[in-house]
């Protein structure tokens, strides 16, 4: 395959950022408040056991660029620090591109995910592939819709949910929109509590459809991979991940912060997310803000 190939919808469900959506967007903003939506990115974060560990290794520290600057002469002894990092994509608060999943060996728009999978990345649906997303964002507070600090693991989030969640704030989904999923799930992070990393709420079927066909660009949630587990039915795990990216290319959103937006009952705000421009990349950690 050729990452040319003529036809192929790159983008998916990201071409209904129009400029007019983005216009709408901007206009949302009242206060100017900004918050940031991503955890912190550091050793010891949650990761599912399969997934390689976040490594950070110093290879220049100041003291070693000093000695080099002194044998060129310099006198001011700049002492510059950098590292290297070793992480699995798929770390932290990251987004999805929407080549990331398969369903029977298909990708969205039915390529072969084996061939499209190779050495040096996604040859379609990259990451790379990723506009910039600055939209209208819509918090959809299900802990608080029924009445708990944190979602139970396993509890499936329906479409009814999504909608009362709406209603209840005179809110609906536009086309082009992001919608953030919140369960309560991310206490769990905090604390760096096994259980985080050991199933989780999440929609199910249903509303991964009917999130689907409200025209949303992405979704995310503050659980580790949006969909609920154990799943509904134990034969279909991540049947979001299937809904979504491969079938309506939708990006998710995955181990956000939703704690403060909740906190403050911000349910409707400017959405801003620039993802890296990863060639054939599967995910990448992201830093995705809301200004209220």
């Amino acid at each position: 395959m050729n990452g040319s190939d003529a036809g192929i919808d790159e983008i998916g469900a990201a071409k209904l950022l129009t400029p007019e959506v983005t216009k709408q967007a901007l206009g949302i903003v009242k206060t100017g408040k900004i918050y940031s939506l991503g955890q912190i990115l550091e050793a010891g974060i949650p990761q599912l056991p399969h997934h390689p560990p976040f490594v950070r290794t110093p290879y220049n520290t100041p003291y070693q660029s000093q000695q080099r600057w002194r044998e060129r002469g310099v006198k001011n002894e700049p002492g510059p620090a950098a590292e290297r990092l070793e992480i699995n994509t798929h770390t932290g608060t990251h987004i999805d591109a929407i080549g990331h999943w398969s369903n029977c060996n298909r990708t969205y728009c039915g390529l072969d995910a084996r061939e499209n999978f190779t050495e040096k990345g996604l040859a379609h649906f990259g990451l790379e592939h990723v506009p910039p997303i600055v939209t209208r964002g819509v918090l959809l507070d299900i802990a608080a819709l029924r009445g708990v600090e944190m979602l139970e693991r396993g509890a499936v989030i329906t479409a009814q949910d999504l909608q009362v969640s709406l209603d209840r704030n005179g809110l609906s989904l536009r086309r082009g929109d992001v919608a953030l999923i919140r369960t309560g799930w991310s206490n769990l992070w905090a604390r760096r509590d096994p259980r985080y990393c050991a199933g989780e709420p999440g929609p199910g079927r249903d509303a991964s459809v009917w999130l689907a066909d409200q025209g949303i660009v992405a979704l995310g949630a503050d659980t580790m991979a949006v969909d609920v587990d154990p799943p509904e039915d134990p034969a279909y795990p991540r049947i979001g991940h299937q809904i979504l990216l491969v079938e309506r290319g939708v990006h998710l959103i995955e181990n956000m912060n939703l704690e403060e937006l909740a906190r403050d009952r911000v349910c409707e705000f400017l959405f801003i997310l620039l993802a890296p421009k990863l060639k054939g990349g599967t995910a990448f950690p992201v830093q995705p803000v809301a200004i209220a």
